[in-house]
């Protein structure tokens, strides 16, 4: 049987958009796809034990040595009380959360380490427990360079923390492109 030249187009075209649909298809299935990847999108750091889940946790302050608070949200899951415990630099807190309940460190459960050894910008380890069976996590420090953790710094925020992150006149912008050739200053 011989085949019309109509017919043999078809075939030849839905060849093609078969190969087309495949080859533009089969790019997600070898590529990272970021829509899988769970990630802390807070400042904080995630953990989880059992059924409690420990999310955005970070301590504030202003410099390491300094009074820093805890924050973040401890989620409990589960269907009995438990007692949580987090540790840093020697000093513990704990605290209970009801079955399907959660606690924020910022607002229900005030945690203030004296001295933190932890300065902004670090991840400082701490250990989160659960019912005495303890993870170590690396938790965010911040300070008040955000003005939504300036409230939260134990000793009360310094406005000259920020004070050189100014803009004067002569660090807007950089390079040739704003250089003023008439000013002595340059």
């Amino acid at each position: 049987m011989k085949l019309a030249p109509s017919q043999v187009r078809r075939a030849a075209t839905a060849s093609l958009a078969a190969i087309a649909v495949i080859g533009v298809t089969g790019c997600s299935a070898v590529n990272y796809q970021a829509t899988t990847h769970q990630y802390s999108g807070s400042d904080g750091v995630r953990a989880e034990i059992d059924d409690v889940k420990f999310r955005h946790i970070a301590f504030v302050g202003a410099e390491a040595g300094s009074p820093a608070r805890a924050i973040g949200t401890v989620n409990n899951g589960g269907t009995e009380d438990v007692e949580i415990a987090i540790s840093a630099d020697g000093e513990s807190h704990s605290f209970t959360v009801p079955a399907g309940d959660a606690v924020s460190l910022e607002h229900d459960e005030e945690f203030i380490i004296e001295n933190f050894r932890g300065a902004p910008g670090d991840v400082h380890e701490i250990t989160v427990s659960v019912d005495g069976e303890g993870k170590e996590v690396g938790a965010s420090v911040l300070d008040g360079v955000l003005p939504e953790y300036r409230a939260l710094l134990p000793d009360g925020y310094d406005e000259a923390v920020v004070e050189h992150l100014e803009h004067g006149p002569d660090t807007w912008g950089s390079g040739a492109a704003h250089h003023d050739p008439d000013d002595d200053g340059h």
